[in-house]
C-alpha cells in the first residue's frame, strides 16, 4: 500500500498568466481604462490585476531577464531571451507575440454586454464566436496587440 501523505494535493486552478507588454504602466492604464480592472500595483516593471481566484501581470518586456532573490527565496528570471528582446521591441511594428489569454463571464448575455462596452472604448473588436454547447466570446485586441477572449460558461466541458 503507498503512503498517500506523499501525494501532493490536486491543482486547482491557474493562479497567474502573465504577458508581455512594451509598458506595464501604459497597458496597465489601458486594461483600466477598457476593462474597468483595477491594479493592486504598478511599476515600470510590472502591473498586478486581482481577477476572482487568478491573477494577471503585466512585465515590461526586458524587465524580467534577472533573477530576484531575497531573504525569503528567488524568483527566477522568465520572459524571452534576449536575442529575440530587440524584434520584439523594435518601435512602430505589429506586436510578435500575441498571447492569448481568456477573460470567464458567466453568461452568453454577458458576453453580449463585454462587446458593446469593448465598441464603446474604441477597443479593437475581432470577432465572435458561439460555441457548440452554449457559450459565446468575444475577442479583441489589446494595446500591444494580445488577443484577448471573454468567453462564458458553455466553451469547454468543464467550463
Amino acid at each position: 500500500m503507498s503512503d498517500l501523505s506523499h501525494t501532493p494535493s490536486p491543482l486547482e486552478h491557474v493562479l497567474e498568466t502573465c504577458l508581455y507588454v512594451k509598458s506595464a504602466p501604459k497597458a496597465a492604464a489601458w486594461y483600466e481604462d477598457a476593462l474597468g480592472v483595477t491594479p493592486v500595483f504598478v511599476t515600470d516593471r510590472m502591473a498586478n490585476f486581482p481577477l476572482g481566484p487568478s491573477t494577471l501581470l503585466l512585465f515590461t518586456l526586458g524587465q524580467t531577464g534577472d533573477d530576484i532573490k531575497s531573504e525569503d527565496g528567488m524568483i527566477p528570471h522568465h520572459g524571452p531571451t534576449p536575442d529575440l528582446l530587440s524584434l520584439l521591441n523594435q518601435e512602430g511594428g505589429k506586436s510578435l507575440l500575441n498571447q492569448h489569454f481568456c477573460f470567464a463571464v458567466d453568461k452568453p448575455d454577458d458576453v453580449d454586454k463585454w462587446e458593446n462596452r469593448l465598441r464603446k472604448k474604441d477597443v479593437k473588436v475581432l470577432s465572435t464566436m458561439t460555441w457548440q454547447k452554449g457559450g459565446k466570446s468575444v475577442y479583441f485586441e489589446d494595446l500591444d496587440g494580445h488577443i484577448g477572449e471573454i468567453g462564458s460558461r458553455g466553451i469547454w466541458p468543464h467550463w
